[in-house]
């Protein structure tokens, strides 16, 4: 009976009403705890840090509340180097304070690459065996020669250069192509609607040359001189049109890609 009569006393429930306040003070403390824990509410939002150069982010993101790791470099020619190329997360997302940014930039230098043999061989297979390689063709001259078309001398910056020396991957090499028969003509191949690269491939491939390159006011920095493409020759490519070997053709670049449309039409027309 004591038991009941104290279950109507106002001291039990005063009990019940400070247990009651003392669980949801418990409750709010808790949650204010694991808030901190988790820094919710916290979050900020990735910067977009390609085009930067590494060594000055300390500086130029230091209030950020976030860490930034490079994880890997690659080389590409159309940055420098400790230039910012891909990150993760990506620009724009939002995560919590203290995130770690992984970063992959561009190396400061070219790797090596072994230049490979390229005399004895036609000039369309030393092509191939430079693009394999990691090298590009530079200047292709040519020289009386019983053997037409077939690489006579590799040299680089101007010197005979040994097979397996290392170079920077992507530097030129000219050779010299024997010309057998210099009174011989081929077909002028078209090369409007391709890029430089392509344009030399293709001359060579022929046995013809680059010759003067003309950009058009488009072209206004070496962003634009990588994406520019030919939208005029001379001589023009008609089909029919031959030039001795060895000759050089003149080109003229946009990155204007109407310019070029107008050009193949007006090739088509012809």
């Amino acid at each position: 009976m004591d038991f009941f009569k104290f279950l109507r006393t106002k001291t039990f429930w005063w009990h019940i009403l400070l247990m009651f306040v003392a669980g949801i003070v418990f409750l709010c403390l808790l949650g204010w705890a694991l808030s901190l824990y988790t820094k919710n509410n916290t979050t900020v939002i990735i910067p977009d840090l390609k085009g930067h150069q590494v060594a000055q982010l300390a500086l130029e993101l230091k209030n950020t509340d976030l860490d930034f790791v490079v994880i890997d470099s690659i080389f590409r020619e159309d940055s420098r180097g400790g230039e910012i190329v891909d990150q993760i997360p990506a620009a724009g997302k939002k995560v919590k304070k203290g995130r770690k940014v992984l970063l992959t930039i561009n190396a400061y230098d070219r790797p090596k690459v072994k230049m490979p043999k390229l005399v004895d061989h036609s000039l369309r297979n030393a092509q191939v065996v430079l693009n394999v390689a990691g090298l590009r063709l530079g200047k292709v001259l040519y020289k009386p020669s019983e053997y037409n078309d077939l690489v006579l001398e590799q040299k680089y910056d101007g010197q005979q250069i040994a097979e397996g020396t290392l170079l920077a991957k992507g530097a030129c090499i000219d050779l010299i192509v024997g010309r057998g028969n210099q009174s011989k003509q081929v077909v002028v191949p078209s090369c409007v609607g391709m890029p430089l690269h392509e344009a030399i491939l293709t001359l060579n491939a022929a046995s013809l040359r680059k010759g003067n390159l003309y950009y058009d006011d488009n072209v206004s920095n070496a962003e634009d001189s990588l994406s520019a493409v030919v939208y005029q020759q001379n001589p023009a490519a008609d089909g029919t049109q031959q030039m001795p070997l060895g000759s050089s053709i003149h080109l003229w670049l946009t990155s204007n890609m109407q310019k070029v449309i107008d050009a193949q039409i007006s090739e088509e027309e012809e």
